[in-house]
């Protein structure tokens, strides 16, 4: 009942800034599936609208069906994204419901999202629209509480260590879920986390660049062992680790062993990699896609 009631007062935001709607053309609404894929960081939304077969010629029919999926893009929108995980302990919808004034800013993601070509079906009878909204920088910038990075922690005693390109990490693998007894697969998230096997930060939401978060987020999620189409991020030489344990309420943040990080922590150019989210996940087939 509480959620319904949210979602109530949320599509209020959404709608408040919107122009008056077109008077409706028919008591249909339109059929949606959403899926959020975390390798191109976007919410992808697919509206069917059928067309009102009783007025007008085919054509005004199918320009009445693709307005009226106008019309109810930002309401799916809201609802799709609520699920979206932002770091170990909150989703979005949790976000919401500490932040109500958020929903109004959601509305800005409807505007900015790419819009597929309208396609109407084979007998002309309904019309399919796609849309992808992009989670860079908009959604992300709702939820950057600094302006300067924190410091990290430095290693000063000697660890043998070199300059790197990047980070990738492997957590492909079920593993350790720290205090539960169990074992997970890792859960991507907006803002994940990074700690050693001691729980000493690595990276923390608040040690990350703002401009970092904004442009790509903390870390890049990928299925494939291929890391050719990530030298942008991660360069020709990156340092390979192993993920040990996750770690949060939901599993979204990563466990390394303290050697690793300590590689890591020692060089003032490595800790510019973590700063600037220079970080590559593979994940678990099927993780990266979120129905």
């Amino acid at each position: 009942m509480y959620r319904s009631a949210l979602l109530t007062f949320g599509f209020c935001l959404l709608f408040s800034g919107f122009a008056p709607p077109l008077p409706a053309q028919n008591s249909l609404t339109p059929t949606a599936s959403s899926a959020f894929n975390w390798q191109t960081s976007t919410l992808e939304v697919t509206l069917t609208q059928e067309a009102d077969l009783t007025t007008g010629n085919t054509p005004a029919r199918l320009y009445r069906a693709q307005q009226q999926i106008e019309r109810e893009f930002a309401a799916v929108l809201f609802t799709s994204i609520l699920p979206l995980q932002i770091d170990s302990t909150r989703t979005l919808e949790d976000a919401v419901r500490d932040r109500p004034e958020l929903a109004a800013r959601i509305s800005a993601l409807a505007d900015a999202a790419e819009r597929g070509l309208p396609r109407p079906n084979r007998d002309m009878t309904s019309v399919t629209r796609q849309y992808r909204v992009p989670i860079f920088p908009d959604l992300a910038e709702l939820f950057i509480g600094h302006r300067i990075p924190f410091r990290m922690e430095r290693v000063i005693q000697w660890v043998p260590t070199r300059r790197f390109t990047g980070i990738v990490i492997y957590a492909a693998d079920p593993m350790p879920h720290r205090g539960t007894g169990e074992q997970t697969l890792l859960t991507p998230a907006i803002l994940p986390e990074i700690f050693d096997t001691d729980l000493r930060p690595i990276l923390e939401q608040d040690m990350l660049d703002p401009d970092a978060i904004r442009r790509w987020g903390v870390v890049a999620y990928t299925e494939d062992y291929d890391e050719d189409p990530w030298r942008h991020r991660i360069g020709p030489e990156p340092l390979r680790i192993m993920a040990r344990e996750a770690f949060g309420v939901r599993p979204t943040d990563i466990i390394i062993s303290r050697d690793d990080a300590d590689r890591l922590l020692s060089s003032a150019e490595n800790r510019f990699l973590l700063r600037e989210g220079r970080i590559l996940v593979i994940v678990a087939p099927g993780q990266t896609t979120v129905q």
